[in-house]
């Protein structure tokens, strides 16, 4: 009880002083906090030197991170404290190679109901990030062994970094594509990475999976396409779009259409509202919606409403509207 009274006083204390920690009292504060033995101290402290200069705090940041690692069930329990300290060196883009590293391999098995999980998952992502900001000269072979991680946000942290190592990535990203996953999301991650690294020389290979054959891929693939925002996007999702009579696939692809942001994009989902449809007619308004601020696309919109839906319809217009 006088443990958890202290814990909760420290925690006050850091509350306190998170709206003004530049002074030279919070920064002692602050020192003093990181360096606790009890791991939502330290984390709470690392939260709030990650929105301020940190470049004083980097060597109390990387001695705290390794104190942290000792006995590291019982001493951060989640790794809510690594994890925060980590962010807070990724803030001050600290350099040292020796705590990513570490922390890119570390693995924390913890008893659950039932079990044992890892929980240190979201780290290994984090100091993945952390190799790839400091320009590691390992980064590319921790990345693919992360990539394979047994954990999947590991995998999906394995592949945003990627995304940020420049086009020789690419060829990971593709073969992760090409091997699959058992997390949709990954896979998904990937196609996203792929077309921020190189956009022209890989719209061809996430376009192949814009495809009914790839029903968990689909969706991500043509987001990815969207968001690259090349000029020949919208021409390609709407040629996916008339080749197919597969509603739910046509459904899916008109976000990414509006995403594109393309000059005809507004014409072609007003046309596929006309249709009076209501499934489909709905999904049009919704991919309408990033549109919201344009009156004249919302005017356009209510006049081809139409026919025996007409009120569900405009009743969708008015919510994602208004």
């Amino acid at each position: 009880m006088a443990q958890a009274t202290q814990t909760e006083e420290q925690l006050a204390s850091l509350a306190s002083i998170a709206n003004s920690p530049n002074s030279a009292e919070a920064r002692k504060l602050l020192r003093k906090h990181l360096s606790s033995k009890v791991a939502p101290v330290a984390a709470k402290a690392a939260s709030i030197i990650a929105h301020i200069d940190q470049s004083e705090f980097i060597p109390d940041l990387t001695a705290a991170f390794h104190r942290f690692m000792q006995n590291p069930v019982k001493s951060d329990k989640g790794c809510v404290a690594k994890i925060a300290i980590i962010k807070a060196l990724l803030a001050g883009e600290c350099d040292d190679e020796k705590t990513f590293l570490k922390g890119i391999r570390h693995v924390q098995m913890e008893p659950t109901w039932g079990g044992r999980a890892d929980t240190a998952a979201p780290l290994r992502a984090l100091c993945g990030l952390g190799l790839v900001q400091m320009g590691s000269a390992d980064v590319l072979n921790e990345l693919a062994a992360l990539l394979a991680d047994p954990e999947g946000d590991a995998r999906i942290g394995a592949a945003h970094a990627l995304a940020n190592c420049g086009a020789t990535a690419a060829p990971l990203l593709r073969f992760k594509v090409l091997t699959g996953d058992s997390e949709p999301a990954v896979l998904a991650e990937c196609l996203t990475g792929l077309m921020a690294l190189s956009p022209r020389a890989s719209l061809d290979f996430v376009a192949g999976f814009v495809d009914q054959k790839h029903p968990s891929l689909y969706e991500p693939a043509a987001l990815a396409l969207a968001e690259s925002r090349l000029p020949e996007v919208f021409d390609l999702l709407k040629e996916r779009w008339t080749a197919t009579f597969d509603r739910e696939f046509k459904q899916t692809l008109l976000l990414p259409i509006a995403l594109t942001r393309a000059e005809g994009a507004p014409d072609f989902l007003i046309w596929v509202l006309e249709s009076g449809e209501p499934a489909m007619g709905t999904a049009a308004i919704q991919a309408l919606r990033i549109y919201r601020d344009d009156g004249s696309i919302r005017k356009r919109a209510q006049q081809v409403i139409d026919g025996p839906h007409s009120e569900q319809l405009l009743a969708v217009l008015r919510r994602e509207f208004d």
